[in-house]
């Protein structure tokens, strides 16, 4: 099993991948200069927290997955790469993966999470949600701080809209 946890430096990642592209994607977007820079520092905080590299102006690839940040003033995540990104393409949780949410009711910061026995870091102590959309014989495994498995999801699909993050600090999809 390996533990997701990376050494980052907040503001590198996109300084060294494309940060001027980052920035027109949220011009493209309809993000003002003050909210382009929020959602900046957001991504910085994460990397941080999280490791991983930034890939788009609200989006930081993980290993086998990728964590997927709302857009200032919106409530549900969306890849701003994707082909109708601009008429507001929500990112849905993929086929195949377990998808983890900031938020109740599949809003908010989504992580994407597709390697099994890989442990993704949770970093929120909200109540979100989690959706398994997976096969039915995959489960979803959530670990406490300490990454000792404490609860296993149903076999997929399977989901909680309120479920409580303040105990859950890994999630491994299968």
């Amino acid at each position: 099993m390996t533990l997701a946890a990376f050494a980052a430096t907040p503001g590198t990642a996109g300084a060294a991948t494309g940060g001027d592209a980052f920035a027109t994607q949220a011009r493209s977007a309809g993000l003002t200069g003050a909210q382009a820079k929020s959602l900046q520092n957001r991504v910085d905080g994460y990397l941080a927290k999280t490791g991983g590299t930034q890939v788009g102006a609200n989006k930081i690839a993980l290993p086998g997955g990728e964590l997927l940040l709302t857009l200032p003033g919106e409530e549900r995540a969306r890849d701003l790469d994707a082909k109708d990104a601009g008429v507001g393409a929500l990112a849905g949780c993929p086929s195949t993966y377990v998808c983890a949410y900031k938020y109740e009711n599949f809003t908010g910061d989504q992580i994407n999470m597709f390697t099994c026995n890989y442990l993704y870091r949770v970093t929120w102590n909200t109540t979100g949600s989690w959706y398994n959309n997976q096969r039915a014989e995959l489960r979803a495994k959530f670990y406490d701080s300490s990454a000792i498995l404490r609860w296993v999801s149903p076999g997929g699909p399977s989901y909680d809209a309120h479920a409580d993050w303040r105990w859950v600090w890994w999630v491994s999809p299968c």
